[in-house]
């Protein structure tokens, strides 16, 4: 008998957690232009994977109720260039910033301070 309440504790914590984690991504695909998470590091920072290995692991852009998505922005002479890239294989939601990723922090997709009157 007492085996089955334990069960049915853990069965009701683990459905509110469920709805928890519904709810979250709900109201963060509801709007059409969310927040977004951007990242501008320092130039040759040394814990810059390990920063967005956890942004990922720990669902925070989810918990923030932004896009779901990280921007890094780096500059053309920056070390962590190549890793970033390679990061944005393995974390498909990663987006490194370059001058043909700009329209994509709009969520009208107009260009957001990129390129000349004319490409709005």
């Amino acid at each position: 008998m007492v085996v089955y309440i334990i069960i049915s504790l853990f069965a009701m914590y683990g459905f509110f957690h469920l709805l928890r984690d519904l709810v979250i991504k709900m109201k963060a695909g509801s709007r059409d232009c969310s927040g977004k998470l951007c990242l501008v590091p320092r130039p040759g920072d040394e814990c810059l994977e390990g920063k967005i290995r956890c942004i990922f692991l720990d669902e925070i852009s989810e918990k923030l109720g932004t896009d779901g998505h990280l921007y890094v922005t780096l500059e053309e002479d920056d070390p962590n260039k190549p890793m970033v890239e390679k990061l944005s294989f393995e974390y498909p939601r990663l987006v490194l910033m370059e001058p043909a990723n700009w329209s994509r922090m709009n969520c009208r997709g107009v260009s957001m301070g990129a390129g000349t009157r004319k490409d709005r």
